[in-house]
C-alpha cells in the first residue's frame, strides 16, 4: 500500500488520489464555464476552503490527458482555452485537482460542449425616444434601442443575436412585461400611459447557449403633455407663418385667399399672340390658324353681300342709298 501511494504522489498529473474521508463538498468544484464567441472559452472553480496550510498549494486542470493551456488570462482559479485549444466539434470532460502538502483533492468531472456554454455580454447604451404624443388618454409611442458591447464577438459568423426586453412601472416591482424574442437591437412600445418606467434588455445566441445578464436599468418618464421640443417647434412654425402673412400691406384675408386659392389662368391658344386678336388683322389671323388641322379660312365675295336700302332725308330731299 505504501509503495502504491508513493507512485501516485510522484505522478499526480496523471492520476490524483482523493482520500476516502474527504467529502465532495471539500473538493474543488468546477462551477462555471463560458464562451462568448465559440472561438475560445474559460472555466472557473471554487478553491479549497478546508485547508489551513495553503503554502505550496496549486491547481491542475486536466482533460483527456491534456492540461490547461492558460491559468492567467481569465483570473484566479480559472483556465482559459484559446482558439488554438478550442474545437466546437469536440466534447470536453475535465477535472481540477488541488495539490497540497497534506494530500491531493480532485473535483467531480465536468463535461461540456462549447455550444452549450455560449453566453454573451449584457447589452449597453439602452436609450429611448418619445414621439406621437397623445396626452393622458393614448399615451406616447416610444422607440427603445441598444448596442452589443463587443462587436468583435460577432465577426466570425458563429453567433446571431436575439434579444429580450422587459419593462414595468417603477411602483410595480413584480409586474414585468416582456417583448421578444427580437432580432433587431430596437423595439417600439405603443401607447404607453403616463408614468415612470424601468426597462432592461438581454441577449443570447439564436441557436446556442444561455441568456446574458440583464443590462443596467433604464428609467423612462412618460410625461402628461407633449415634450418641450415639440412645443418649441410649434411656436416657431406659428411665428414664422404670422410674419409671412403680415409682410405685405394689403389685407390679410386677401393674402390668405391668394395663397390657398391662386387665380385661375385665362384661356389662351398656344402659338397665337393675344394682341394679334385685339388688332383684328384677319389675314394674319387666318395665316396662323391655317396650321390647325381641318381649318380653312372663310371666303369673302362682295357679289354675295346683301345690301339693305336706306332712305335718308337731307333738307327736305329724300335720298336712297
Amino acid at each position: 500500500m505504501l509503495l502504491r501511494w508513493l507512485l501516485i504522489r510522484c505522478n499526480i498529473s496523471v492520476c490524483v488520489p482523493v482520500p476516502d474521508d474527504v467529502s465532495a463538498s471539500a473538493r474543488p468544484l468546477i462551477y462555471y464555464c463560458r464562451s462568448r464567441n465559440m472561438e475560445d472559452f474559460s472555466c472557473y472553480w471554487h478553491p479549497l476552503d478546508n485547508v489551513s496550510d495553503t503554502e505550496g498549494m496549486h491547481y491542475v486542470l486536466t482533460y483527456k490527458k491534456e492540461y490547461c493551456p492558460d491559468y492567467v488570462s481569465s483570473g484566479p482559479h480559472s483556465c482559459h482555452f484559446d482558439r488554438f485549444h478550442t474545437n466546437i466539434w469536440k466534447f470536453y470532460c475535465m477535472t481540477v485537482t488541488a495539490v497540497t502538502s497534506v494530500g491531493n483533492y480532485t473535483s467531480p468531472q465536468r463535461c461540456l460542449d462549447v455550444a452549450d456554454i455560449v453566453e454573451m455580454e449584457a447589452p449597453v447604451n439602452l436609450t429611448y425616444d418619445l414621439y406621437d404624443a397623445g396626452g393622458d388618454e393614448t399615451g406616447h409611442n416610444t422607440l427603445l434601442s441598444w448596442a452589443y458591447p463587443q462587436p468583435s464577438d460577432l465577426q466570425y459568423g458563429w453567433i446571431t443575436l436575439i434579444h429580450e426586453l422587459q419593462y414595468r412601472r417603477v411602483n410595480e416591482p413584480t409586474n414585468w412585461k416582456v417583448k421578444g424574442p427580437l432580432r433587431e437591437p430596437h423595439v417600439e412600445l405603443l401607447g404607453l400611459p403616463v408614468g415612470e418606467y424601468v426597462v432592461q434588455v438581454r441577449c443570447r445566441s439564436h441557436n446556442y447557449g444561455r441568456w446574458s445578464q440583464w443590462s443596467l436599468p433604464l428609467y423612462m418618464s412618460i410625461p402628461a403633455r407633449p415634450p418641450t421640443g415639440k412645443l418649441l417647434v410649434l411656436v416657431l412654425v406659428t411665428g414664422v407663418s404670422v410674419v409671412i402673412f403680415s409682410y405685405k400691406p394689403f389685407p390679410v384675408s386677401f393674402r390668405i385667399k391668394d395663397y390657398f386659392l391662386p387665380p385661375i389662368p385665362k384661356p389662351r391658344i398656344i402659338g397665337i399672340d393675344p394682341l394679334l386678336l385685339k388688332k383684328g388683322n384677319l389675314e394674319e389671323i387666318n395665316r396662323h390658324f391655317s396650321s390647325f388641322h381641318g381649318y380653312s379660312p372663310p371666303s369673302y365675295s362682295y357679289a354675295d353681300d346683301i345690301w339693305d336700302q336706306v332712305k335718308v332725308l337731307v333738307r327736305g330731299h329724300c335720298l336712297f342709298v
